[in-house]
């Protein structure tokens, strides 16, 4: 049994009323979005949304009458609820009409206790998780059956659901950097897990389901990870409007893509400790860096780029595909003369898939299988590839990230492996900054005191 005393012990904030601070719009790139593409700017318009939360005074809804939730329909699927302010401030980080997913209208609400349970998951049943049917979910809670196979039976329940309804999930770590990253929900593979820009939340890495694998992919600047949780969950929102914009970005809906996408966008000037290795895709206090919505919606927009070996792809893009230990997939891609590219980040991700193992017409005892794809970086002539120049290579993570401050002029490949013979979908996204270097004839020329001293410049491509 989940108990709800358990959970409410582990939740972020003691459900505190904390003001939402509107300057995170400016630290996540929204501003800048917004400056740009003035009333054109995604507002997350069409999306539909389910909030869990864990219920304090046996209450989980926010203040529906509150005027930062005018205009939308709430729905209450774990049964009648007061006022929770930790709800409410989730709420207006999430879809509230100051925040970036104003345009959201429709909300599911479940209580942590049931939707982990008979409510959604199903949790130690023989029964089939129940249907999601919005397209972002916000789990800003933790908390543990006690048991390690238990909480396991859920986290990989949860990866089905994600797997199987192409759904947005959004999940926080626990606050403190003495804290370990929780088991509920933290452990998944196929959602987003988040932590705070601070690095003020759990450390370490997961301790179910697989030991070891890095938490969280990305963080997001809020007091509390509560609070960054739902940021990131109004950014998947934004995108997933933009996706639906045209079918030119039919297959950046799947939940991969976005998921690549936002963690493609992330920023690491803010972290000077920020690092990863070959065998370790991320950082283990910031993951992929600071949520950039700027960043993330130009990827999407860029468009897909398809794997070729006769075109090349842009500098920024992403693209949804198959792969199997049979056929790499290679995207070339040229820097001109003159030029170069700086902020070059890479992330690939793939879905963890869990199938049914009991058979006779119940569900469950999920059974996981994770494929092993490696992310590689080469320099190239034409459309063969030279040197490789770095990899990212774990063995158990799903996800892999390359990330090059600077790429001089040349041709190089991006490539994607699979030690599977069976063909795994995989997302890749990636972005840089093009920059012109100034031809010699522009070097100025500047006699001193101890001789002739000349300036190289250089301009950012905008």
């Amino acid at each position: 049994m989940f108990y709800s005393r358990t959970l409410a012990v582990s939740l972020f904030i003691l459900f505190l009323a904390v003001p939402v601070q509107a300057t995170y719009l400016d630290d996540v790139g929204y501003t800048a979005l917004v400056a740009e593409l003035g009333t054109g700017v995604p507002t997350g318009a069409g999306i539909s949304m389910s909030q869990v939360e864990a219920a304090s005074s046996e209450n989980y809804s926010p203040d529906t009458a509150a005027s930062a939730f005018w205009g939308k329909t709430f729905t209450l699927m774990s049964g009648a609820s007061g006022v929770s302010s930790h709800a409410t401030t989730v709420g207006t980080y999430l879809y509230g009409n100051s925040g970036m997913a104003k345009g959201v209208t429709a909300i599911k609400n479940w209580e942590a206790n049931d939707w982990v349970s008979s409510g959604f998951l199903k949790t130690g049943t023989n029964s089939s998780p129940a249907l999601e049917t919005q397209r972002v979910q916000n789990n800003s809670w933790v908390g543990s059956f006690g048991n390690d196979d238990t909480d396991q039976d859920a986290v990989r329940r949860f990866d089905f659901t994600i797997n199987r309804d192409n759904y947005v999930a959004v999940v926080g770590l626990n606050n403190g950097s003495n804290t370990t990253v929780p088991n509920l929900l933290a452990a998944n593979y196929n959602a987003i897990t988040v932590g705070v820009s601070s690095g003020i939340h759990s450390r370490g890495t997961t301790l179910i389901d697989t030991k070891g694998r890095v938490k969280p992919d990305i963080v997001a600047p809020a007091a509390y990870t509560s609070y960054a949780t739902p940021i990131v969950g109004a950014a998947a929102a934004i995108l997933l409007q933009k996706a639906d914009s045209s079918s030119i970005y039919t297959n950046a809906r799947n939940s991969e893509s976005i998921k690549a996408i936002l963690m493609a966008g992330a920023t690491k000037e803010e972290f000077a400790t920020w690092d990863r290795t070959q065998t370790r895709p991320l950082d283990d206090i910031y993951g992929a860096g600071e949520l950039n919505v700027y960043n993330s919606y130009h990827i999407l927009a860029a468009g897909e780029q398809n794997a070729s070996t006769s075109s090349d792809a842009h500098t920024t893009g992403w693209d949804f595909d198959a792969c199997s230990s049979s056929q790499n997939k290679y995207y070339f891609i040229d820097v001109g003369a003159g030029t170069s590219l700086t902020d070059v980040s890479i992330i690939l991700t793939w879905n963890r898939v869990i199938t049914d193992g009991i058979q006779g017409g119940n569900w469950g005892s999920p059974q996981a299988s994770l494929a092993d794809l490696d992310l590689y970086l080469y320099s190239a002539e034409g459309y063969s590839v030279r040197i490789n120049m770095d990899r990212s290579i774990s063995d158990y993570d799903n996800v892999e990230h390359i990330y090059q401050p600077n790429l001089s002029a040349g041709r190089y490949a991006i490539v994607v492996t699979s030690s599977s013979a069976t063909s795994t979908d995989f997302s890749l996204a990636w972005r840089s900054t093009v920059e012109i270097i100034p031809e010699p004839a522009t070097l100025l020329l500047i006699v001193g005191v101890g001789g002739v001293l000349l300036l190289k410049g250089r301009r950012r491509l905008v």
